[in-house]
């Protein structure tokens, strides 16, 4: 499959409203951004890998992480199949004011709801 602007459009406003819920700590609107049964590894950062929307908000909730959140660089890379692969970085304020920057690696596929990310792994730049 490859997506339609207007597919890379929601694409784009799915992952800009990740940075929006982890900031306001609007959990319950994980769901805008990830599948039900979605996989999130942050392993770089110290996080185990964890499955399914409610154990990812408990480990975003419990976690230090950023208190900023902003995400860049947005790129679709279509392969044909159902799901679409996006690659873009992301870039963090952490509590003391230093910034901390990755690589988001999602696997994204469209629902009934729209496009979520069915898989979201993280790499450390640098």
């Amino acid at each position: 499959m490859h997506p339609t602007h207007d597919d890379i459009i929601e694409i784009e406003q799915v992952l800009s409203l990740w940075g929006h819920v982890l900031d306001d700590r609007a959990w319950k609107r994980l769901g805008e951004c990830l599948t039900e049964n979605a996989i999130y590894d942050a392993s770089v950062f110290g996080f185990e890998p964890v499955q399914g929307i409610d154990v990812i908000e408990a480990m975003l909730r419990n976690g230090e992480h950023a208190v900023a959140h902003h995400v860049t660089n947005i790129l679709v890379i279509p392969d044909g199949t159902e799901v679409t692969h996006v690659k873009s970085k992301g870039l963090g304020i952490l509590r003391d004011g230093t910034v901390s920057s990755a690589t988001y690696h999602d696997d994204m596929v469209r629902t009934a709801s729209g496009w979520r990310v069915a898989k979201r792994t993280l790499a450390r730049l640098g």
